[in-house]
């Protein structure tokens, strides 16, 4: 017994000789009027439970029901988490917070999810994972589970690009079945109230570098004869605006690149001459807009820079080694020495194109070739203020804190 007793407080991280009972398993059930669907989510998941002989609960973190939910969860033995703030997000963050257990599945109260098939969840968090995700694709989708726009656009999409902006090899990035182990997933401290909560956990776990899996799972049509909460451009721009915040890189940094560069070779390009690309010739005028690319490519870049040390200030991500040594070498001095450098060379280019013109006694000139000279000089001067101005924001967020 002693053994036991022993193997029990290492398996559950009790104090030596705590014998309160542990619950393994927490699963939690966002709701907001599901009176319909709810009873049988809570009978399958106490069937669960009681079938593998998990010690767990079932919690329902209700958003205000005013359609009788709480009394159904109540009569059948759930736990009720009254959440006032309202919100998926919001729901689910309440109940995870009042989860006893040492792991938490969630999935929605809609019977779209089968609670009874959380068995390859719960043997990967004992395997070590941390995050395990349904994979619904993987699984199966009943007919008319998800609407089309939903199947063949909107998840593919959003999946793709939560894969390629933080590397996680998740197929199905909003899934809304998954388990995870309690501690790991509130050291995150999720935030989003709404839908977004699904990718804000997913991207989050990826940047911390948390052990994600993935597991088939099934999706069913929902029972209820009400329409689903979820609105398809209003909370699929809301995923996407989240993957996009968390990833300035993609934002930011690789299409001001490619701006900024494609600008540069048109500009320099174009000061010997036009320029003829078969039928196409290319003249001062294109070497407007391709100043005009450098600039906003080189704005692109700056905010990059720095909505990457915000999100180091403010804990979305932990700094990374090149963006360190980055701002180790970039102090506002050097940048400051730098963009006077391009200031002082692009009025110098400014006074060449004035003395030129006074050298003609102000009268007419040839205007492509005066431009030639004052284009990239006004380019100078605009990247030089630009590169002193973004060194001293930098230096504003590396300020001491209280």
């Amino acid at each position: 017994m002693a053994a036991a007793q022993a193997l029990r407080d290492e398996q559950w991280d009790l104090p030596p000789g705590d014998s309160s009972p542990a619950v393994e398993l927490s699963i939690v059930m966002p709701c907001l009027n599901e009176a319909e669907t709810l009873a049988l989510c809570i009978r399958k998941a106490k069937a669960f439970l009681d079938e593998y002989n998990i010690a767990g609960e079932v919690i329902v973190a209700d958003n205000g029901s005013t359609d009788g939910s709480q009394q159904i969860a109540n009569a059948l033995g759930a736990r009720i988490v009254h959440v006032p703030a309202r919100g998926y997000g919001a729901a689910l963050i309440g109940g995870i917070e009042a989860a006893q257990g040492r792991y938490v599945a969630m999935g929605d109260a809609d019977d779209s999810y089968d609670f009874g098939a959380l068995m390859p969840f719960l043997d990967a968090l004992r395997q070590g994972g941390d995050l395990v995700m349904g994979n619904r694709f993987q699984g199966g989708i009943a007919a008319g589970a998800m609407p089309p726009l939903h199947k063949y656009l909107g998840n593919p999409v959003l999946s793709f690009l939560g894969r390629a902006f933080f590397g996680t090899p998740i197929g199905d990035f909003h899934c809304g079945l998954r388990a995870f182990r309690r501690d790991s997933i509130r050291a995150l401290g999720l935030t989003a109230p709404g839908m977004e909560f699904a990718s804000e956990m997913v991207v989050k776990a990826a940047i911390a570098k948390l052990d994600i899996r993935e597991v088939p799972t099934t999706l069913q049509p929902d029972g209820r004869s009400r329409p689903p909460h979820l609105r398809t451009w209003r909370d699929g721009w809301r995923h996407l605006r989240f993957l996009l915040i968390y990833a300035p890189r993609f934002l930011f940094l690789y299409p001001g690149l490619a701006l900024a560069l494609a600008g540069l070779v048109g500009v320099l390009g174009l000061i010997p001459g036009d320029i003829r690309i078969g039928e196409v010739e290319l003249g001062v005028h294109t070497m407007i807009f391709a100043a005009m690319a450098v600039l906003i490519g080189s704005q692109l870049v700056g905010l990059s820079v720095l909505a990457r040390r915000y999100g180091v200030i403010a804990g979305m991500w932990p700094e990374s080694g090149l963006m360190r040594r980055i701002r180790n070498w970039f102090s506002v001095e050097r940048a400051c020495v730098a963009g006077g450098l391009m200031l002082v060379t692009g009025l110098g280019g400014a006074i060449a194109a004035t003395l030129a013109w006074a050298s003609a006694g102000f009268g007419d000139m040839n205007p492509a070739a005066l431009m030639r000279v004052t284009i990239p000089s006004m380019l100078l001067c605009c990247l030089g203020v630009q590169t002193a101005v973004t060194a001293f924001f930098a230096g504003l967020l590396d300020q001491p804190r209280a």
